[in-house]
């Protein structure tokens, strides 16, 4: 077997040298681009980032975020696009075949000597190998590296970095004021402002906050500098929990030594806002608006001391918009705010003039207060109290809070009283019942029930003793105090089983004079004006014998007894009608109780009459009682009288009117009944009533039998009279006689 033999060394070297100048062509090709790419990108992020921090100005962070986003991109752009091609390995084989692709000459000759030259296999033909290489050699004389490479897009590439580049340095010479900004805001992370030909600055904000009211109406001022170039326009960007709104904002005034002032107001603002100004190359951003609720009225307390007429005391009176005190007293107001206070002031004001209460100062040393408390008094006329709120963040209340303290004059007290059982004469002997209630809104002091004689016209006709007094004057008042009346008390009530009496017996009153009676009660007010009183209705109240106080009541008897007569004739007369109605009436009748044949008195009939009878007979039932009990005040009720008024009148005809006339007017009422069975029901409620009628009518003889005694004893009192004056007459003439 033959032995290869290496070929000749200096072709080879060639080939080495021509593969090393490409290789160093290459890194050189690599070095160029990659800082050509650096210098276009990083002159158009440079400008990228000027032109939207010029137009933003957005905050520290994210210019610090911008930045290392810069940064990062530039060290990725010199790891891929340098560090790590000129980290890779250039093989010559590779070389080889890109010298090959650009030189078509080579024929494959430069590879096939780069990879067999150095070590020829075995079986591999030395002379063909050489004479490979050998032209190879030949060939790499006529290879020129640079135009292995595309020059002109390398070159355009580096003319672009170099312009990128050159505009910034450009702009650090001839603008350093801007270049210096751009350092110090993106580089140093300071919030030094782009300079602006427009100048704009916001009022009312503090570090770019202002703090407003919920639900208040804020109004936004931005003042341009007059200085600089006026804006034509300046928008207001606001953004809450919603996407931006962008709002025109008007010119507020003329153009003065300040400035423009152009100004919005946001209505109701209820949510914190972001805030943003543009006009013209200016912007004013990082404005924003907190919304908190404003001091409200967490508690109100007003407490009142009672003047001294009235006990003294503490009393507590409730929140309301309308407070009434009783006049006189001291009253005390604390008001507590939801939050803290800066400031806060009580204000009262009423007809005589405004004053303030209660004050909270700002700038007061310690823990910001929440209550505010005055005093005013002692009250004497109505008086506006307003309360006004700052807390600690400057808010205020929207509207003053008010309300009205009243002063409620003492009132005299409350008179509804009544004389019970007693109606327009009276006996000499008589007791007056009072009876309902005395109250005062704070106490009576006291009450007296006044007996006055009154004048007269003539006097009063009649039986023996009675004096007339023509014309008199009145006379002396007897007052009576009542005794049930306490210092103090708000409430008397004199019920009717508990009544207040009024003897008239130890007055000596004469028959045929009028008193009059009423009551009279005051109060312990002390005030300048002194206590309150007031007098019920007088009375007028003629003073008669018994005798005539006993007819007057007789003729009252007789007209309930022919009232009563007349009830019982009216039920006869519908029962009657319903007893001969036609048959089958009761069924056949219509809504109005009126037959639909011959229009007859039917069921509805007698059930309204019994309903009338039952309320016309319990009147008549009430009547007699109070007949009794005038009777009783008047000393003039016996057991007799009692037993014939109570018994067998009054007591019958409440159980017939509360039992059997409701019964029968409700049988009616069901028009299923019976009629006969109605026609029997009926017949045996009126021989109840005609039962309690003849009793009536045989008291009546009774009382006709009496008033004919009483003409007999009046009779003999009169002869007795005439026959002691004929005998006076006879002695004074027999005295006379010579």
């Amino acid at each position: 077997m033959a032995t290869v033999s290496a070929p000749a060394t200096a072709p080879l070297d060639v080939l080495r040298g021509l593969l090393d100048s490409v290789r160093r062509a290459t890194r050189r090709w690599v070095c160029v681009e990659a800082l050509a790419w650096v210098g276009v990108c990083g002159g158009i992020l440079f400008w990228s980032l000027l032109w939207f921090d010029w137009l933003v100005e957005p905050p520290a962070a994210v210019r610090a975020g911008l930045m290392g986003l810069v940064l990062a991109g530039l060290g990725w752009l010199l790891w891929t696009k340098l560090v790590a091609r000129l980290a890779a390995p250039l093989d010559d084989r590779d070389l080889a075949m890109l010298v090959e692709r650009g030189h078509p000459a080579f024929r494959d000759s430069l590879s096939t000597a780069i990879e067999l030259g150095p070590r020829p296999p075995e079986g591999c033909d030395p002379t063909l190998l050489g004479r490979t290489i050998d032209e190879a050699a030949a060939v790499a004389g006529q290879v020129d590296v640079e135009r292995l490479f595309r020059r002109r897009r390398l070159v355009t590439l580096a003319c672009g970095g170099v312009l990128a580049s050159g505009t910034i340095a450009a702009l650090a010479l001839a603008l350093p004021a801007v270049a210096d900004t751009f350092v110090r805001r993106m580089v140093l992370l300071r919030d030094d402002p782009w300079p602006r030909r427009t100048g704009l600055a916001a009022e009312g904000f503090t570090a770019g906050v202002r703090t407003v009211a919920r639900g208040s109406d804020v109004d936004v001022l931005v003042r341009a500098d007059a200085a600089r170039e006026l804006p034509r326009m300046v928008e207001l960007r606001s953004r809450g929990r919603g996407a931006w709104r962008t709002d025109r904002m008007g010119i507020r005034g003329g153009i003065a030594a300040g400035g423009q002032t152009f100004g919005h107001v946001l209505r109701g603002v209820t949510e914190d806002l972001a805030l943003e100004v543009r006009g013209g190359d200016a912007r004013i951003r990082g404005l924003s608006i907190r919304v908190l609720d404003p001091p409200a009225l967490a508690d109100l307390r007003i407490g009142y001391t009672l003047p001294e007429y009235l006990g003294g005391g503490r009393r507590e009176a409730p929140a309301a918009r309308l407070v009434q005190v009783p006049r006189g007293s001291v009253v005390e107001i604390v008001c507590r705010s939801t939050k803290p206070l800066h400031a806060a002031r009580l204000d009262a004001s009423a007809a005589t003039g405004q004053r303030m209460l209660a004050e909270v100062s700002p700038g007061a040393t310690g823990d910001a207060p929440t209550e505010i408390t005055g005093t005013i008094g002692p009250l004497e006329e109505e008086v506006a109290i307003a309360v006004r709120l700052e807390d600690t963040d400057r808010l205020e209340n929207r509207e003053p809070i008010g309300f009205l303290l009243a002063a409620v004059p003492d009132e005299p007290p409350t008179l509804a009283v009544r004389l019970r059982g007693i109606s327009t004469a009276i006996t000499p002997r008589a007791r007056l019942p009072l009876v309902g209630t005395i109250a005062d809104d704070h106490g009576v002091a006291a009450a007296t029930v006044i007996v006055e004689p009154a004048a007269t016209g003539a006097g009063q006709g009649g039986g023996a003793g009675a004096e007339g007094a023509a014309g008199g004057e009145p006379g002396a008042a007897h007052p009576f105090p009542i005794k049930r009346v306490a210092a103090g008390t708000a409430l008397v009530d004199l019920t009717d089983d508990a009544p207040e009496w009024v003897p008239l017996e130890p007055l000596g009153l004469k028959t045929g004079t009028r008193i009059g009676v009423a009551v009279r009660a005051s109060d312990a007010c002390g005030l300048a004006s002194g206590p309150n009183s007031s007098t019920s209705d007088i009375w007028p109240l003629d003073v008669v014998t018994p005798e005539e106080l006993m007819a007057m009541l007789e003729a009252r008897e007789i007209i309930l007894r022919r009232r009563f007569e007349s009830v019982v004739a009216d039920l006869t007369q519908a029962r009657d009608r319903l007893a001969v109605a036609p048959a089958g009436d009761a069924a056949a009748t219509t809504t109005d109780g009126e037959s639909n044949d011959d229009g007859s008195f039917t069921v509805g009939r007698l059930g309204e009459s019994a309903a009338r009878a039952a309320g016309e007979t319990g009147e008549i039932a009430s009547a007699f009682r109070d007949i009794r009990l005038e009777l009783d005040n008047n000393a003039l009720l016996t057991p007799e009288l009692d037993a014939r008024l109570i018994g067998q009148i009054a007591d019958p005809l409440a159980a017939v009117a509360t039992t059997d006339l409701p019964g029968l007017a409700g049988a009616c009422r069901d028009r299923g009944g019976d009629r006969a069975v109605l026609v029997a029901q009926a017949d045996q409620v009126l021989a109840r009533l005609q039962a309690i009628l003849d009793k009536m009518i045989e008291l009546e003889s009774y009382n006709e039998v009496l008033e004919l005694l009483r003409g007999v004893i009046r009779t003999q009192e009169e002869i007795r009279a005439e026959t002691l004056e004929r005998q006076k007459r006879r002695a004074r003439e027999a005295l006379e006689r010579p």
